[in-house]
């Protein structure tokens, strides 16, 4: 039988979800545009959701249910399997505890056709496990369709539209731009360390002043301790971001992404339990991967005040710390 090629294939990554995952299917088959395939990834979840994801891909032809081997902590293997199996032109991907409008697809292709964008985003709304909805706060928000370019997009990053730009949910890729790119496994907030990969692909991105996109809430979800794994992660995303600009040539970019994270790592050693092997390994090679990234901008660049700092780096955070105070009150 020969393959179809929908509009959009649909990736949602499952995994201890038996809860969520019928509401979070029944809201994307009540889509409008009905022109898409649903590919459910069941990530060797331990519940029934085999077993559930295997019944819905019974119930409807678009429906594929696939159960690739686990690749890992976290929906990277996942995400990757759904990518490696879509046949669609465009991408998109739900979580499996989250529901969507009924016009979400037709809202996001409609935009993509007509700007011509290669991403098109939306504003999501969290939603209470009771059903109470909890829309972000305005500022956080798109207030008008917003067509941007890849330097504007990183404009807009130091805004507080990046809680809408951060993640893989409600927003609408060209499968092109996942061409030779793939999630890290293994890492927390892959999503955000992708991002530049993702953007420089982009001609167009398109930001839509509409909510098509409900996030559910889970109380008690996250440790301490965890919050601090995933912020050094996200750190890494911000390291990678800096080479991203260091490679267009954006020299300012590259810096200031590259201070930001030697101050937040000088600021929040602290915070991290370096008597743990795993976290003093993750610390230490955060710390490298930004002291090799800050010695290239300055390679780069040529500018003996950014080999100055990287000398400092090199150092230690509190050496890189204190010179960049004397400096300030040098200037000051």
């Amino acid at each position: 039988m020969a393959q179809t090629t929908p509009k959009i294939s649909v990736i949602v990554p499952v995994y201890k979800a038996e809860e969520t995952l019928d509401a979070c299917v029944n809201s994307i088959l009540a889509q409008t545009l009905e022109d898409f395939e649903l590919l459910l990834i069941d990530d060797e979840s331990p519940d029934r959701c085999p077993e559930l994801c295997d019944a819905w891909a019974a119930k409807d032809p678009r429906i594929r249910a696939l159960h690739p081997s686990k690749a890992g902590p976290g929906p990277s293997g996942a995400r990757n399997a759904g990518l490696d199996a879509a046949r669609g032109k465009w991408i998109t991907m739900v979580d499996s505890d989250d529901t969507v409008a009924p016009d979400l697809f037709a809202a996001l292709y409609s935009a993509a056709n007509q700007s011509g964008a290669d991403l098109v985003l939306c504003n999501c709304c969290r939603v209470q496990q009771d059903g109470t909805l909890m829309p972000l706060p305005q500022e956080q928000c798109f207030p008008v369709d917003t067509i941007l370019s890849e330097e504007q997009f990183w404009d807009a990053f130091g805004t507080p539209w990046i809680n809408q730009f951060t993640g893989t949910a409600h927003r609408l890729y060209a499968a092109k731009l996942f061409d030779g790119v793939r999630y890290p496994l293994g890492m927390l907030h892959e999503d955000y360390y992708v991002l530049p990969d993702l953007i420089a692909r982009c001609g167009i991105i398109q930001c839509l002043a509409y909510t098509g996109y409900y996030v559910l809430q889970h109380e008690g979800s996250i440790t301490a301790t965890a919050r601090h794994e995933v912020r050094l992660a996200m750190t890494r995303g911000d390291i990678h971001r800096a080479e991203y600009f260091l490679s267009r040539g954006w020299y300012d970019r590259a810096e200031g992404a590259l201070t930001d994270v030697a101050e937040f790592l000088y600021r929040n050693k602290a915070a991290y339990d370096l008597r743990k092997p795993g976290h003093r390994a993750e610390f230490a090679f955060v710390k490298g991967e930004l002291c090799r990234v800050y010695g290239a901008l300055a390679a780069q660049k040529g500018a003996r005040s950014l080999k100055l700092r990287a000398a400092a780096l090199r150092l230690g955070l509190p050496v890189f710390h204190a010179y960049r105070a004397l400096l300030a009150a040098r200037h000051g």
